[in-house]
């Protein structure tokens, strides 16, 4: 594994230790998209949201509405929970028009579509489903057609009793 940092390589063996499982699967754990090479976004119907974006296993793909247009501001600990779909330098992103390419703070590569960053929820734990949407009020499900910041549709409620028009006579109420 030329060019893997000494920190990487201890923390490679210190799960191999503790948890006992292979070299490999530590690795693909460690940098999945980066050994995928390209990655493939597609997309889902996924009921009430429309065409959402997924990823190459039908996982859903979210926006954080406090990245500004070109940029991720999710990091640490939020990326943790919201791992951002990345790609390994030289690759690229492909399987829907207006996918691109942001740097992220720590150097790699983020998948954006229409140059908003894509990000998955660790609590999705299955194809089609969609955990993350609306959590904490700033994650949205990302569809064909933008970020899904509103609810389901929900049909309005039929007005039951019409507010009445304040009395003429001028104005004073006397």
């Amino acid at each position: 594994m030329a060019g893997m940092k000494p920190t990487r390589w201890a923390a490679l063996a210190a799960g191999l230790v503790i948890t006992g499982t292979t070299a490999t699967t530590v690795v693909t754990l460690e940098s999945t998209a980066a050994a995928a090479g390209n990655v493939t976004v597609k997309t889902a119907k996924v009921s009430p949201y429309g065409t959402v974006l997924t990823t190459s296993n039908g996982r859903t793909l979210y926006v954080y509405s406090h990245d500004p247009k070109g940029k991720s501001v999710c990091n640490g600990t939020c990326a943790t929970e919201w791992p951002p779909l990345t790609v390994a330098k030289g690759h690229k992103a492909t399987g829907v028009s207006g996918l691109s390419t942001i740097r992220r703070s720590d150097g790699r590569l983020q998948v954006a579509f229409d140059g908003h960053a894509l990000y998955r929820f660790a609590g999705d734990t299955a194809a089609g489903q969609v955990r993350g949407q609306k959590v904490d009020g700033d994650w949205f499900v990302e569809t064909t057609s933008g970020p899904s910041h509103a609810s389901p549709a929900k049909p309005k409620p039929t007005p039951t009793a019409t507010k009445s028009s304040p009395p003429s006579g001028g104005g004073y109420g006397y």
